[in-house]
């Protein structure tokens, strides 16, 4: 099996509270209904991650949450590196990657647009709560697929 990767743009979060830090902001009532709606459209494709990397920001942890009921018995890792990460910073937090199965990264733009550029190539939009299959063959990543809440 190769090495497989889901990254994805935690769901859509909220601004009503100016007093929160950026860290600290919750998802708002449309990240709360995309993110279990892209949970089993993942499942239903049959992208079953074995490890979870996760960044260690509110908006990233409840999108975790709300996907529960399909990922519950994953290994998940919260990640304070993934937290507004540029592209080094998300590689360095790739070494813990599987060699043999679905690793799934749940972080922030610029940067899941950035590593799926890097990895691949190819550049695709990554609005709130979208997710990309990467698989790597011959040290080469391709992009299978990119599921977005609107398209699903």
């Amino acid at each position: 099996m190769p090495r497989q990767l889901i990254v994805m743009r935690h769901a859509k979060s909220s601004w009503d509270d100016p007093s929160l830090s950026d860290h600290d902001r919750p998802l708002n009532p449309r990240g709360l209904r995309d993110a279990p709606r892209m949970a089993d459209t993942i499942d239903g494709l049959g992208w079953k991650p074995q490890l979870i990397l996760v960044s260690s920001s509110t908006r990233t942890r409840q999108t975790l949450d709300c996907m529960s009921h399909i990922l519950s018995d994953v290994s998940t890792e919260i990640r304070e590196g993934i937290y507004h990460a540029g592209l080094t910073d998300l590689l360095h937090e790739l070494r813990d990657m599987l060699d043999d199965g679905i690793t799934m990264i749940i972080g922030h733009n610029p940067g899941s647009e950035i590593l799926i550029n890097h990895l691949s190539g190819e550049w695709h939009s990554m609005p709130t709560a979208a997710a990309a299959f990467l698989s790597e063959f011959d040290g080469k990543w391709t992009v299978e697929n990119v599921l977005r809440p609107k398209e699903i």
